[in-house]
């Protein structure tokens, strides 16, 4: 059996980017590098507008999470219809975050191309090919998902479900891709057909999983390609630590599927002062506030937020009783 991955990602800007590629790519030189005379920006500008684009989405979807988390605590419709707007925003930033994971791969597409003077030379080479498999491994979750939503309107719905654990109350929200089986809305058949519901926590760790191994899988392709580095040259990850910070202040479980960090080990590193203050106040059952390991959760009545279309008469009915407490150990 492989060992998973391991990863160090500090919640501090002061400490050397945690993404491979960028550091290699900060101390590439532009030897082979064909990328400006072929109207792009050069491979450092590509990764970073990339990067930014994705941690910038990942940081304001775990914002509204949060305040999605704070402000609706009860599946009653009062509770409910008082936070459409949270709601639909909190929809938003989940497709949003999905289509700038899908769009990071093929932006890693445009870095890995033009070191070769044409497709077929870049066809034949085996460090592309070896990237191209690690980067399909790693995208098959976010770009069949964008694509749903994209192409086949497979729209996002939110679940919620109350839960109570000793003096603890609140509500835990998940999220479907909708689909239809025979006239029936529910959670789509290609994406649960095992699971009905996911965490939407585990949505944002598993983009930030995808840009780590992505950025690993470049890294190794660079180093096969590039003919010199220089350096060592210091690359920050503003972006991914910012990101990071805003994740872990989010409770921390699934439905039942697989947590993305299941996946990796991940160590987060803070800063030699300790955890910033803003993780202080952190929800119950995240990194600072965290679930008690010798108390059962208590689950209660739950809710699915379909949407209708003036048509449609049949909405198949959640009954999900399952939900796993994630132990920052």
């Amino acid at each position: 059996m492989a060992e998973k991955p391991v990863f160090v990602v500090h919640i501090s800007d002061e400490t050397p980017s945690a993404l491979e590629a960028r550091v290699l790519l900060a101390r590439a030189t532009a030897e082979r590098c064909l990328h400006t005379h072929n109207g792009l920006r050069m491979p450092l500008g590509i990764y970073n507008i990339s990067v930014g684009r994705v941690t910038d989405k990942i940081s304001r979807l775990s914002s509204k999470l949060e305040n999605y988390f704070d402000k609706v605590r009860s599946v009653n419709p009062e509770s409910q219809n008082n936070y459409d707007d949270e709601m639909q925003e909190v929809v938003d930033y989940i497709e949003l975050a999905l289509y700038a994971a899908a769009e990071h791969v093929d932006d890693i597409d445009s870095i890995a191309t033009w070191f070769f003077k044409n497709r077929t030379l870049r066809d034949r080479d085996q460090a592309y090919r070896q990237l191209q498999k690690a980067i399909k491994k790693n995208k098959k979750f976010v770009a069949a998902a964008a694509n749903a939503i994209k192409h086949q309107q497979s729209r996002i719905r939110i679940f919620s479900m109350e839960y109570s654990q000793a003096s603890a109350s609140g509500c835990l929200h998940g999220y479907f891709i909708e689909g239809v089986v025979d006239g029936v809305v529910g959670p789509s058949a290609t994406f649960h057909r095992h699971q009905a519901v996911f965490s939407v926590n585990t949505l944002v760790w598993e983009i930030i999983v995808f840009l780590l191994c992505c950025s690993r899988d470049l890294a190794t392709f660079l180093k096969s390609v590039v003919s010199e580095f220089i350096g060592p040259v210091r690359a920050n990850d503003t972006g991914l630590s910012r990101a990071l910070a805003v994740a872990v202040r989010l409770p921390s479980y699934t439905f039942g599927e697989e947590h993305p960090l299941s996946r990796v080990t991940l160590h987060i590193g803070v800063p030699r002062g300790g955890l910033p203050s803003q993780l202080a106040q952190a929800l119950y059952g995240s990194l600072n506030n965290p679930w008690l390991k010798d108390v059962p959760v208590r689950l209660g009545t739950s809710i699915s937020r379909y949407t209708g279309d003036g048509v449609s008469r049949s909405f198949l009915r959640i009954d999900l009783k399952n939900m796993v407490p994630y132990y920052w150990d």
